[in-house]
């Protein structure tokens, strides 16, 4: 008896779930779906963001000067992600090997207002001399991370056309990344 309640109570949950997803126009965003605006194929916005105070640059970095010129790399990264200190200094290596190529990288800091202070020395501190900026507003992050990851890495090729994206960062993945940028940048 326990058992048929059982049955009917998930067969009527189910029922019930599926007929409302159907119910869900093609066109209505699922509530936890990416609603990034740039993905593989797309352009990333042309995007205008502040250095981080303290950090490896003065200026702020505008996408649009780069776009259609340059391989450009985006970091999402933060100060409390662990993976993300080891990814940044292994990109300033591929950065002091291909910027005379047109390479461009920007670290793009997801701190919030508790930590963004520490954006800066942070990525001075792992070596880091290409452009780190923030994002206090997350109005750039929510556009092309929208699952607000660290690290979140987007590659976008000299036509300015998003090339790759990946989420996540591990040391055994040095080797492929490595080959990735030097055909990102054409050798």
């Amino acid at each position: 008896m326990k058992l048929s309640r059982l049955s009917l109570v998930l067969a009527l949950g189910a029922t019930i779930a599926a007929a409302s997803i159907a119910a869900v126009p093609a066109s209505t965003p699922v509530l936890g779906a990416s609603s990034a605006l740039a993905r593989v194929g797309g352009r990333p916005p042309p995007f205008t963001l502040p250095a981080a105070t303290g950090g490896p640059s003065r200026d702020e970095f505008r996408m649009a000067d780069h776009l259609g010129q340059h391989p450009v790399v985006i970091l999402f990264w933060a100060t409390w992600c662990v993976p993300c200190q080891q990814e940044l200094p292994f990109y300033q290596s591929l950065y002091e090997r291909y910027r005379d190529r047109g390479l461009r990288i920007v670290g793009i800091s997801m701190d919030d207002a508790r930590t963004v202070m520490r954006a800066g020395p942070a990525a001075r501190r792992l070596g880091v001399t290409f452009d780190v900026v923030t994002d206090l507003d997350t109005r750039i992050t929510t556009q092309i991370n929208p699952r607000r990851s660290a690290p979140f890495s987007i590659w976008v090729d000299r036509d300015g056309r998003i090339v790759w994206e990946r989420e996540g960062f591990a040391p055994a993945e040095q080797q492929a990344i490595s080959e990735g940028v030097a055909r990102l940048v054409g050798q």
